[in-house]
């Protein structure tokens, strides 16, 4: 497996650099990252259970880029250390050490077999993340286990997928990941799903939710 990370441009190397920037912000930790031809795949985890009793959704940010490379490439590494590389060097990337035992990279997204079931309004999203943003806001101070459970539950709840012929529901958090990562602007995602997870798409990125 290599240990370093071609970028094909700077465009894709300034995309890579803002979403891991992004992605810091919202407290994510690791990055994994997957090679699939010249694509590299990077997966971050906005929101995970915290613990087996935990019943929170595992909300993932994707985005793809091109690299100039077709190398085989599998591995999680710290978001900042990958930062800090890409610093020094936008094109040719030195990949940090790789991080075993992350619990949310026990199982992939499908690569494969996903389905149209529907798509929601990008706006709609983005308003339904800053309001969501604002009521875990105003629990602050109230004490650590308070913010804790208003921030579970804000994110749990669930959002209608428009034009679907089942009653489909997704859980507010990928709002609040969309949001987050800058993947909303003003027109339609679409949503599609394969075995237990289902993907929100919109111009800017992926969001995985399972």
């Amino acid at each position: 497996m290599t240990n370093t990370v071609t970028l094909a441009s700077e465009h894709d190397s300034a995309d890579l650099k803002t979403f891991l920037e992004r992605a810091d912000r919202l407290g994510c930790e690791h990055v994994w990252l997957i090679g699939a031809g010249t694509a590299l795949v990077a997966y971050v985890a906005v929101l995970t259970p915290q613990g087996l009793l935990d019943i929170a959704p595992t909300v993932l940010g994707m985005r793809i880029f091109e690299r100039s490379e077709d190398s085989s490439l599998d591995t999680v590494v710290h978001v900042r250390a990958m930062l800090d590389r890409l610093a020094h060097d936008a094109l040719v990337i030195p990949l940090p050490v790789g991080q075993a035992g992350i619990a949310w990279t026990g199982v992939a997204p499908p690569r494969g077999g996903w389905k149209p079931t529907g798509d929601m309004l990008e706006i709609e999203l983005h308003l339904t993340a800053k309001a969501g943003i604002e009521e875990v806001a105003q629990a602050n101070g109230l004490g650590t286990n308070i913010v804790t459970a208003v921030r579970e539950e804000v994110w749990r709840r669930p959002l209608n997928v428009q034009h679907t012929e089942a009653a489909i529901t997704v859980p507010a958090g990928i709002a609040f990941a969309g949001f987050g990562l800058g993947f909303f602007g003003t027109g339609i995602a679409q949503v599609t799903q394969s075995g237990a997870w289902t993907r929100i798409t919109t111009e800017r990125g992926h969001i995985l939710v399972k």
